[in-house]
């Protein structure tokens, strides 16, 4: 549905409710009524109140919306940059938004500009925001500048999607960091475990008697929630959850392939 079709008929819709609210209270004639009839008028500022906030957010952010609306990444790009770096709005919603524009027109510049503004003016954001701002790292495969980007969020606590951290970083430092791939491979995200489990597998020399135990009760439980439409399924919402899972969906598919027909 249209963004200014959803904004016409959300309105549409308040005054409906408004008119329902208050056409009842015309005909009521006794005394008792007319005290409902004075909490109706109470009412009615608050009402009014929340629908003009409701509609001061959409007018506000109309641009931003249409832009989305027509899926023009570049356009929205550069309004993004403009909030950030002109009128100087770094915040996490409009940061996360720019990654999510740059991605789609390849320009990791813009991501790799972004990290060094969050650096400088709000470093609390890399909490939130590290994991996808370290993607052009990723991308580049060096591995030294991987391992020293991503360690600081692999130690955070408060991290977010801090499995992903960790696991760039032990996929950076192969063998220093077997313990915790075997911990990922128990992680809540599909592509996470399949990721893990390829470098363990690759690594298989490297691993106990008990570690190999549990890459193969590993590798067992992976087919088995693979096998089928609701293994597709999951793969899609951990594309859909994680910006760094779609990045890797390639590498992830191909993994999976590999484990299914070994």
């Amino acid at each position: 549905m249209k963004f200014r079709a959803i904004f016409f008929l959300l309105n549409s819709l308040m005054l409906f409710a408004l008119l329902l609210l208050l056409i009842p209270s015309f005909f009521v004639l006794d005394w008792g009524g007319m005290a409902a009839v004075r909490s109706v008028w109470i009412i009615l500022p608050i009402f009014v109140l929340l629908v003009g906030i409701l509609d001061f957010y959409f007018i506000r952010n109309w641009k931003l919306f249409s832009l989305l609306e027509a899926e023009d990444w570049p356009g929205l790009l550069a309004w993004l940059e403009n909030r950030l770096y002109v009128r100087r709005k770094l915040n996490r919603a409009y940061s996360n938004l720019l990654i999510n524009a740059a991605i789609s027109v390849s320009n990791f510049d813009a991501i790799r500009k972004l990290e060094v503004e969050i650096r400088e003016r709000r470093p609390i954001l890399l909490r939130s925001l590290g994991v996808a701002l370290g993607i052009p790292v990723l991308l580049e495969q060096d591995w030294k500048a991987i391992a020293e980007y991503y360690g600081p969020l692999a130690e955070d606590p408060k991290t977010k999607q801090r499995d992903w951290a960790i696991w760039c970083r032990a996929a950076a430092l192969g063998g220093e960091r077997i313990d915790q791939l075997m911990e990922l491979l128990n992680g809540r995200d599909i592509s996470l475990r399949l990721l893990s489990w390829e470098i363990l597998e690759r690594r298989s020399q490297y691993l106990s008697g008990a570690q190999l135990n549990v890459l193969a009760a590993s590798k067992m439980e992976l087919k088995r929630m693979l096998n089928g439409p609701e293994g597709e399924r999951m793969l899609q919402k951990s594309r859909e959850n994680y910006l760094i899972s779609l990045l890797l969906s390639s590498q992830v598919d191909r993994v999976k392939s590999n484990l299914l027909t070994s």
